[in-house]
């Protein structure tokens, strides 16, 4: 997974209208859905400006490397997808605003992916994906109380991980075995 920080600093750097956390929901969702979309596509809709820039060159091989990344962990079989959210060392707030752009840049992502209709999910997909959206639209979470704010930010990051997982198997099956490594009997 790319830095955080240093990809973050280069979307910025770029202009680019489009935060970290909200790149890799765009790939994610387009990923969950079309497996073959063109990473050269996803990238044209995400980064804009002069290709001959050196920084636009650089915040291209980081984001076409998350691409990659992100493609791979749905396809290995081994159930492990990472969020790119803002460490911890960052605070409540700035993570759950972080959760709250991946949300939004996954929704942006199903309208790229060329789905026509939510009602062409599979109905716990269909449901997730409106989940996603809600959390997205939410305006800014709570987080008075830091020991239950820290309690239901990790239950949502969990809850959109297995989300990503669930509809990538309902959507595009992965082919192949699974792998059970470090399960307990």
């Amino acid at each position: 997974m790319p830095d955080f920080h240093a990809l973050a600093d280069a979307l910025y750097r770029l202009d680019a209208g489009f935060s970290a956390p909200e790149v890799q929901g765009i790939a994610t969702a387009v990923l969950v859905h079309d497996r073959s979309h063109p990473p050269q596509q996803w990238l044209g809709r995400v980064l804009r400006g002069d290709t001959m820039d050196y920084h636009w060159q650089e915040t291209s091989r980081m984001l076409l490397a998350l691409y990659r990344q992100i493609a791979d962990q749905l396809n290995d079989g081994s159930l492990a997808f990472d969020l790119l959210l803002p460490p911890e060392q960052g605070g409540l707030p700035e993570r759950a605003q972080g959760l709250q752009q991946w949300c939004q840049g996954f929704a942006y992502g199903i309208a790229l992916s060329g789905l026509r209709s939510l009602e062409d999910l599979p109905a716990d997909s269909r449901e997730w994906v409106q989940d996603v959206i809600r959390i997205g639209a939410a305006g800014e979470l709570a987080t008075d109380n830091e020991d239950e704010s820290e309690t239901a930010l990790m239950e949502l990051e969990e809850f959109l991980r297995i989300g990503v997982l669930m509809m990538n198997e309902e959507v595009q099956p992965v082919r192949g075995r699974v792998s059970m490594e470090g399960a307990q009997p």
